[in-house]
């Protein structure tokens, strides 16, 4: 039995294909106390029984300090619950104190949210703009603590050239993660994407 709940809400970083400015305010960014977080999540198991959590944050984390302290504060008062983040984990807000943490609480799984596999795309289009050279990496530390890995890509931007794309194709498979998901990428209205494409005449 799982449940899911927010720890935080919004994300500083708008990248041009993201609705979370449109929800959680422009760069807005608000979190909650860890003690706040406990108590929900002591209610959730002791008067529903709920066995596993899964946050779903815009951006869990945004605050590295912050999750270092939550991830300890799960490990010593829930150690008998699993935790999870589906919508995927910022790649440059991760380190291996950090991956050592979340196996310690728990965590039976990191969502790696790497959007491009070309350095271009990352650099101009998403503004959290991934360093992909630190990704084997962090991979490695991750399933050398047991936990499993997945990776979230997408493909199809405006102007994208074949190549670009293939580098996205080439690290999704050539990573050692036990999952990966490639999707297209969808001009959500009111997000710049879609203004682009409205501008370019590019939807049908």
């Amino acid at each position: 039995k799982f449940s899911v709940m927010v720890s935080t809400r919004g994300c500083p970083w708008t990248c041009y294909f993201c609705t979370s400015p449109l929800m959680g305010g422009y760069k807005g960014y608000r979190k909650r106390t860890n003690e706040d977080v406990a108590e929900e999540i002591h209610w959730l198991v002791d008067s529903l029984g709920v066995e596993e959590i899964q946050f779903l944050d815009d951006n869990f984390f945004v605050s590295v300090p912050r999750v270092k302290s939550l991830l300890k504060v799960l490990a010593q008062e829930f150690s008998g619950i699993t935790f999870s983040v589906p919508a995927g984990t910022e790649v440059n807000s991760l380190d291996n104190e950090t991956i050592d943490l979340l196996a310690e609480a728990n965590f039976h799984k990191v969502t790696l949210a790497i959007e491009a596999g070309d350095q271009e795309i990352q650099s101009e289009l998403i503004d959290k703009n991934v360093n992909l050279d630190r990704v084997p990496d962090l991979v490695n530390h991750i399933r050398s603590r047991g936990m499993t890995t997945q990776a979230l890509f997408m493909i199809g931007f405006p102007d994208e050239t074949r190549e670009q794309i293939e580098r996205t194709v080439d690290m999704a498979l050539n990573l050692d993660v036990d999952d990966f998901y490639i999707s297209l990428c969808t001009p959500l209205p009111g997000t710049p994407l879609y203004d682009q494409c409205v501008e370019r005449d590019l939807l049908f």
